[in-house]
C-alpha cells in the first residue's frame, strides 16, 4: 500500500511538471504572437504616416490590408487545419486557362527594364506587375515601358518613396492580382529564368509533374562581372556569360489558389505552404525558408546577375536595402555584406576597389585572390 501511494504521488508530480512546462510554452508563444502583432502595428503606422504625408490614401489602405491579411492568416494558421488547395485541380489541368504573371518591384532599374520585360514576354509570361519604388521625383518605369503599359502587358504601381516595401508589395500583388493567373512568379530585375530545351514557361509549368505543387523553387546560378568594370548598353545576358557560383538559393513560382498565403521571405514564398517542389516537380521539405534543395539535373534555373560591373554595383548599394531602411542600426553592416559578396564573386583590382570605396565611402581592404 505504501508503494501504491508513493507511485501515485510521483505520477501527480509528473503531471504537475508537464502542466508547468505547457504553461511556460504557452507564455512564450503568447509573447511571440504579441511581439509579432506589435511589429505589424508599428509597420502599419509607419507606412500609413509616410503615405499620408504624400497624399496617397488609397495605397495606404491597400498596404494596411496586406499587413492585415498577413497577421490574420498567421492567427488562423494556429487554430485551423490547412485547406485542401488541390480540390478539383485535375480538371482541365493542361489547358492554359489563366497563364503566368510576374510580381516585381524595382528602383533605378530603367537601364534594364526593357530587357527584362521583353525577355519574359518572349518566355510566355502573360503580364508583369511592377511596383515602382523609385525616389520621389526620380526616374519612372513609365519613361521606358510606356508602350508595354499601353498594350496592357505591364502594369505599374506607384510606391515611390517607400522604404523597405518588398513584403507588403508582394502580399498586395498576390491578393490583388492572383485571380488573373494560375501562377505568380516573384523575382527581381536581375533574375532571368532559363528552362531546359528553351521551352516556354506555360509548357513548363502546366506539365503533369507540377500539378500538386503550391510553391516551385528555382535555384540561382550567380554571374560575376566578366572582368568588366563599367556599364555598356548591351543586354545583361550578353555581357555576363561566366557563372561564378552554381545552385545557390533563388526565387519562387507560386500557385494562386492558396487563400491564406503568407509571404515572409523573398526566396521561398509561402510560410504556410504544405507542398514545395524543386524545379523538376519533386516534392521537397525545406527546413528553413532559405534552403533550396537542388535536383540532380535541374529542368529550370535562374541566371542571377547579382553584381554586374563595379560601376553598376555602386548603383545597387546606393539604392539601399529592400528590407532595412537606412536608419536601421544594422544597415551599414548589410551594405558591407553586399560588398563582401561582390569581391568574393569577382576578381579584385585597384580600379574596382577605388570605384566601390568612393561610392560606399568605406575604407575597403580585401586580400587578393591568387
Amino acid at each position: 500500500m505504501f508503494y501504491y501511494y508513493k507511485i501515485k504521488k510521483c505520477i501527480l508530480k509528473s503531471k504537475l511538471v508537464i502542466l508547468f512546462i505547457i504553461f511556460l510554452f504557452y507564455l512564450k508563444l503568447s509573447k511571440k504572437i504579441n511581439n509579432t502583432y506589435t511589429k505589424h502595428l508599428k509597420s502599419i503606422k509607419i507606412q500609413s504616416e509616410l503615405i499620408n504625408s504624400k497624399n496617397k490614401l488609397n495605397l495606404a489602405f491597400e498596404f494596411m490590408k496586406s499587413y492585415s491579411i498577413l497577421f490574420n492568416a498567421a492567427m488562423q494558421g494556429l487554430t485551423k487545419k490547412p485547406q485542401n488547395y488541390f480540390k478539383n485541380i485535375e480538371n482541365n489541368y493542361k489547358i492554359y486557362k489563366k497563364g503566368v504573371g510576374i510580381c516585381t518591384l524595382g528602383k533605378r532599374e530603367n537601364l534594364y527594364a526593357k530587357e527584362f520585360v521583353e525577355y519574359y514576354l518572349n518566355l510566355g509570361i502573360k503580364k508583369i506587375i511592377i511596383y515602382d519604388n523609385n525616389d520621389i521625383n526620380g526616374e519612372k518605369f513609365e519613361e521606358v515601358l510606356k508602350e508595354y503599359k499601353i498594350s496592357k502587358k505591364v502594369e505599374i504601381i506607384d510606391i515611390q518613396g517607400f522604404e523597405s516595401p518588398q513584403f507588403p508589395a508582394y502580399m498586395d500583388c498576390y491578393y490583388k492580382y492572383r485571380d488573373q493567373f494560375d501562377f505568380l512568379l516573384f523575382i527581381d530585375f536581375d533574375d532571368f529564368i532559363k528552362i531546359e530545351n528553351n521551352i516556354d514557361i506555360n509548357t513548363y509549368l502546366y506539365d503533369e509533374n507540377f500539378k500538386k505543387c503550391e510553391t516551385i523553387v528555382l535555384n540561382w546560378v550567380l554571374y560575376g562581372d566578366n572582368n568588366l568594370v563599367k556599364y555598356d548598353n548591351r543586354p545583361m545576358v550578353e555581357r555576363f556569360t561566366k557563372p561564378v557560383l552554381k545552385w545557390n538559393k533563388g526565387k519562387s513560382i507560386v500557385r494562386t489558389n492558396n487563400d491564406k498565403l503568407i509571404i515572409s521571405s523573398s526566396h521561398i514564398i509561402g510560410i504556410n505552404t504544405k507542398y514545395f517542389c524543386d524545379s523538376n516537380g519533386n516534392r521537397i521539405f525545406p527546413k528553413t525558408y532559405h534552403q533550396f534543395i537542388l535536383p540532380k539535373i535541374p529542368k529550370a534555373y535562374i541566371k542571377h546577375f547579382y553584381t554586374k560591373t563595379a560601376e553598376e554595383f555602386c548603383n545597387k548599394i546606393s539604392k539601399g536595402d529592400v528590407h532595412f531602411p537606412k536608419n536601421h542600426p544594422d544597415y551599414l553592416n548589410i551594405i558591407k555584406g553586399k560588398i563582401d559578396i561582390f569581391f568574393n564573386l569577382n576578381k579584385i583590382t585597384d580600379e574596382k576597389l577605388k570605384i566601390i570605396s568612393n561610392c560606399s565611402r568605406m575604407n575597403l581592404k580585401f586580400k587578393r585572390k591568387k
